[in-house]
């Protein structure tokens, strides 16, 4: 199987990881880069669309490089690095702009939302989608991890792609592909929804003990009495043991799930518990790395520099096609 370079990445707004994250996100990157060249990219300067407030930014920024290097494998290569400090990164935009219709950016979810929520866009919501299509492009992304809401972005960027090749008849920029993994679609949470925090039924990864079991309990259940069986492909507890838990412990709780006096109340201590053993070593890497910041940072540099230096390439490989070299 021949290497590709994947990218993904998270806009620091003040999201938290949590379970349909990781499910979605963190764990196929994990596991696609065991294969191939993998990035994650801290998007903060999208966040600048919303954020505006410096202590709220850098809390956000924070929070996310935490969370992710504490996902990482010891021996990881994946390259955790900041889109904000990418040479070049917003020049190489401006002439992807100059290939985009007008009527694209119309089109774009983004937009079509901000407009539904404001009075007054500003141009960097406009724009949004020619600075992500940048993200991918510039880096030369051949597949990238979406979720179906986010495909629309990834079609843009390889029609921006495309028309820039075509308009200078050259190969600059590679038309990625998606990945989107159709199992993580039906995923229940604590009410049956997808897990966003605008439902306030997110279970967060890095939560605090006493937060995460009043979430765990708080998991909506049938009615049936305490002494009655109960069937555990209807729970939604059991929908999510089935996602942590071995297939022996499964087996073990499925039994429970039939005998007197075992109650959804049981099921739920049970999922609390196999959770906090599933993300014990990412959760005491966070506790380490909030102690241990600095550590985190030289990563980070060292990222940066690396990521810098692939975009720069691409600046001049661009400047010579567009014959401004």
């Amino acid at each position: 199987m021949s290497s590709k370079r994947i990218l993904t990445w998270v806009k620091p707004t003040g999201n938290w990881l949590h379970l349909w994250n990781y499910f979605w996100a963190v764990k196929p990157l994990i596991e696609m880069s065991e294969w191939n060249e993998t990035f994650f990219m801290i998007a903060d300067m999208h966040s600048i669309t919303s954020v505006h407030d410096k202590e709220t930014l850098e809390k956000n920024r924070k929070r996310v490089i935490l969370e992710y290097f504490s996902f990482l494998p010891d021996d990881s290569e994946i390259i955790i690095f900041e889109q904000s400090k990418l040479k070049y990164h917003t020049d190489l935009m401006w002439f992807l702009t100059s290939v985009t219709p007008y009527s694209m950016m119309l089109r774009a979810h983004s937009f079509k939302d901000s407009q539904n929520k404001n009075s007054e866009i500003n141009m960097a919501t406009f724009n949004y989608p020619i600075l992500m299509a940048g993200d991918i492009i510039n880096l030369d992304a051949q597949i990238v991890p979406v979720w179906k809401d986010q495909k629309q972005h990834l079609e843009f960027a390889r029609d921006i792609a495309g028309n820039f090749n075509k308009m200078y008849n050259s190969d600059t920029f590679t038309l990625p592909d998606a990945y989107i993994d159709e199992t993580v679609m039906t995923i229940p949470w604590t009410d049956g929804r997808k897990m966003s925090k605008s439902y306030d039924n997110f279970i967060g990864i890095f939560d605090d003990e006493k937060t995460m079991k009043k979430k765990i309990m708080s998991i909506v259940t049938w009615s049936e009495w305490l002494d009655d069986p109960k069937d555990p492909e209807k729970c939604w507890v059991f929908s999510l043991i089935k996602l942590f838990a071995s297939k022996e412990k499964q087996s073990e709780i499925t039994q429970k799930y039939f005998q007197w006096g075992y109650g959804y109340w049981h099921a739920k201590l049970e999922l609390l518990e196999i959770v906090l053993e599933y993300f014990k070593k990412p959760r005491e890497k966070y506790e380490y790395y909030e102690r241990n910041y600095d550590a985190l940072q030289d990563k980070l540099q060292k990222n940066n520099t690396f990521a810098s230096s692939i975009v720069e390439n691409k600046y001049k490989e661009v400047l010579e096609v567009v014959w401004l070299s």
